[in-house]
């Protein structure tokens, strides 16, 4: 984890597929077609830090103050894709110090022109507090989260997600799901004490395939877009975590073939007991 000092330049910090570097000003997009989006995901610079990202080409898809910085997210198109909502392929994140441009995190490689890929969001910090105060900056790209940055001392570090976030003072752990195929999500939950909690149902309705695939904590699944499904689990204390899940179980005869399993996007915790807060998932 290699730090990144926000008055000088350093070596670069990778994590998770991404890459945090130093920077002395605002560079300029890359010269290359973006994808063919409808609709405009940007949104209004609110900052003069926002406003200097646009006057070099960029399109602004969020902001944010951080830990004394300025978090501008940015992209060449950000729009609008049938079934996948708001996309800004190739995106990436310019952090300001005192107004003045000192680092950027970007995916090496991630092209404009592929929607799927490129830094695409950040979390609010609302999740960080209730990990218990965490300040960490959770970085996404279009689907999951991918890293987190940590502002100690002046110097900024790119951070590898850990294996589990806590909750609920410490008895509620979550472990890495992102991205991981439905079975093996379910298997680390049930691994860190959750158990599954199938709601109560008169009739089964759209989701009686994947109940009948061995999932009766199911709770819903959207029948267009991106395909969305929750899952309901509990553990000893009652607290509850929602599982999320996008993609289609479309190959009944293939249960064993991962890459047709819907895949965990996020999982969220709420916490019991009347003084508990909820936990939401990271980047709602």
């Amino acid at each position: 984890m290699a730090p990144v000092a926000a008055a000088a330049a350093r070596p670069t910090a990778e994590a998770g597929g991404l890459r945090l570097e130093p920077i002395a000003d605002v560079p300029a997009p890359p010269a290359e077609a973006a994808a063919e989006v409808h609709g405009d995901c940007a949104v209004a610079p609110g900052s003069a830090e926002a406003r200097a990202a646009q006057a070099r080409g960029w399109k602004v898809f969020g902001e944010r103050e951080w830990q004394g910085y300025r978090v501008v997210g940015v992209a060449a198109a950000p729009g609008v894709l049938a079934g996948m909502g708001c996309t800004s392929g190739g995106g990436r994140l310019l952090l300001f110090r005192d107004g003045r441009a000192v680092a950027q995190v970007f995916e090496p490689g991630a092209r404009a022109g592929d929607v799927t890929v490129g830094v695409q969001g950040f979390d609010d910090g609302e999740d960080a507090k209730r990990r218990g105060g965490d300040a960490a900056l959770g970085v996404f790209d279009w689907a999951v989260q991918r890293a987190r940055i940590r502002a100690e001392d002046g110097t900024l570090r790119l951070q590898a997600l850990p294996e589990a976030d806590v909750y609920c003072g410490g008895r509620a752990a979550v472990p890495r799901v992102e991205g991981v195929a439905l079975p093996q999500a379910r298997a680390r939950l049930l691994a860190r004490g959750w158990r599954a909690a199938p709601p109560q149902r008169e009739e089964p309705g759209f989701v009686a395939g994947m109940i009948e695939a061995g999932y009766p904590e199911v709770e819903d699944c959207a029948g267009t877009g991106q395909g969305f499904c929750s899952f309901a689990y509990r553990n000893r204390a009652g607290d509850r975590l929602t599982l999320v899940t996008a993609g289609e179980l479309s190959r009944a005869e293939r249960p064993g073939d991962e890459e047709y399993w819907p895949h965990a996007r996020h999982a969220g915790v709420a916490c019991a007991g009347p003084a508990a807060a909820a936990a939401p998932a990271a980047g709602e």
